[in-house]
């Protein structure tokens, strides 16, 4: 199998954030052997598993970065950072952030400029600026663009190029939908027939060298497809996960941690007014329904910054607390605590 990895990722954002480390990069360079995994990130990582933990048999990764100023920062010991990581990430991440913001200082943004601690050829994969190259005769597509309104321009250029039955995935940046939207106006029948084109997602739902887990959209391409990327993902990753498209926002973007919250709540309410009261599925999910319609309503009646002035927090603690009991009980005591400290203001 070959796989295109079209955009190289660069390292400045995460050092900026302050709160990415290389937990799963170190975890794979000491599972294989090859301390130069240590220090890969975004789509350097995912191909390094993809080669060393999923066997297939090549990468190629293309970005236009290659022919500008792709900086490999070389002051860190590969197995000094896996020690590291070992005990606490935060006793060598400290130092890593601050050489990065210091080169990013001098180093243009990517395509023009990127920061890495690797070099794509010392893990074994093949570099190129040539996209149409890179995707010739590819099994498997992993797409690292820009923001989503930038990506048209880009994938009419290798469009033509890519094999039928390929599977074609993003990994941030546009939801999946919008993404198979691209390849169906440019090249429609590469979608509308069926098995030539697989358009899904190898969304990482985090920095990738941080943590072993991918997440594939279903809805736009054959099971057959989805389900060799799930098991790619499975041996690459160590965690893979199939969900309706629509849901990938939700769970994968700074939004997850509402819909966690959310599907808690939800998924407690359900167990205790059904198991507990002994209410019919269909009137649990009616008042639940209502809930989360009415509340999604008055967010764009009022705007999510203004909501208190219409629903004080305090109001639901003398009533969502006798709903305490069951499964409920296990996130709603938190909740109420939290609400608290907002009611009245």
């Amino acid at each position: 199998m070959k796989v295109a990895i079209l955009g190289a990722g660069c390292y400045r954002t995460h050092a900026a954030s302050g709160i990415t480390n290389f937990t799963r990069a170190c975890e794979v360079a000491e599972k294989v052997g090859k301390p130069e995994i240590a220090m890969t990130h975004s789509t350097v990582i995912m191909g390094a598993e993809l080669l060393e933990l999923a066997g297939v048999d090549e990468v190629v990764i293309s970005d236009p970065v290659f022919d500008n100023e792709f900086k490999v920062i070389d002051d860190f010991a590969y197995e000094d950072v896996i020690a590291a990581h070992k005990e606490d990430p935060e006793t060598i991440m400290p130092q890593i952030r601050a050489k990065v913001n210091e080169v990013a200082k001098e180093l243009p943004k990517p395509p023009k400029g990127a920061i890495h601690f690797t070099h794509p050829e010392d893990v074994g994969f093949k570099v190129t600026t040539d996209d149409n190259e890179a995707v010739n005769d590819a099994d498997f597509i992993m797409t690292w663009f820009p923001k989503g309104d930038m990506q048209p321009g880009i994938i009419e250029k290798f469009i033509d190029d890519i094999k039928p039955g390929a599977i074609v995935t993003h990994a941030c940046t546009i939801p999946t939908t919008k993404f198979s939207k691209i390849f169906a106006e440019k090249h429609g029948d590469l979608v509308t027939s069926p098995g030539t084109l697989n358009v899904t997602s190898y969304h990482p739902g985090a920095v990738p060298e941080m943590k072993g887990q991918v997440y594939i959209a279903e809805g736009f391409a054959s099971n057959d497809a989805i389900d060799t990327l799930f098991e790619l993902g499975q041996k690459a990753r160590g965690n893979a996960y199939k969900m309706p498209a629509e849901l990938l926002g939700p769970v994968c973007d700074m939004c997850s941690a509402l819909t966690a919250i959310t599907y808690a709540g939800l998924l407690g309410y359900r167990d205790s007014v059904m198991n507990v009261l002994g209410a019919p599925a269909g009137f649990a999910q009616m008042m639940a329904k209502e809930s989360l319609e009415q509340v999604t309503a008055l967010m764009d009646k009022v705007g999510i910054d203004k909501m208190e002035e219409s629903l004080d927090p305090g109001a639901l603690l003398g009533t969502a607390d006798s709903m305490n009991f069951g499964s409920t009980s296990e996130v709603l005591p938190t909740i109420l605590e939290a609400l608290n400290k907002r009611a009245g203001k």
